[in-house]
């Protein structure tokens, strides 16, 4: 735009400009902490998750090992992504935690050993805890799958 004087005016370049940045900085933080909509039910589970891991040390990881190693083969089975327990829904995994093997109405092998009942031990939130936790160590698609089976199978929220 031209003044009178024969210059160029710059205000609608650097107003351009600062939106530019303004929209930059908005995009960073909503793809940093999520949408302002959702971001505190992610801070709850992200809560829950670490609780979950204390309560997983404690009673949990002596047996069934921690985020890597093991195959789908190991019994106890692991529950990070190398075992097999994100083949389950949530009410079978609900179910065993707090049943032990007893809870269970497959088959058992002769010489697995027998998971102990936590219901005595834990309560239903440490349990949902657990069981956020331990999906924590699961990959995106296993994830996906055990939803989907969640979704399928189970008929009660708890």
């Amino acid at each position: 735009m031209n003044t009178s004087a024969g210059t160029v005016s710059r205000a609608p370049i650097i107003g351009f400009v600062l939106g530019m940045l303004v929209a930059l900085c908005i995009g960073v933080a909503w793809l940093t902490i999520g949408s302002p909509l959702t971001w505190p039910g992610a801070a709850r589970l992200a809560l829950q998750e670490r609780r979950g891991e204390e309560v997983y040390n404690a009673n949990c990881l002596a047996c069934h090992g921690g985020r890597t190693g093991g195959t789908i083969e190991d019994s106890p089975p692991r529950h990070n992504a190398n075992g097999h327990t994100w083949h389950h829904p949530d009410c079978a995994i609900r179910t065993m935690i707090r049943e032990g093997s007893a809870g269970i109405f497959e088959e058992k092998r002769a010489d697995a050993p027998q998971m102990q009942p936590f219901k005595g031990t834990l309560s239903s939130d440490d349990i949902e805890a657990v069981m956020a936790y331990i999906k924590t160590m699961w990959l995106p698609w296993q994830r996906d799958v055990q939803a989907g089976f969640t979704k399928e199978m189970c008929f009660d929220t708890n």
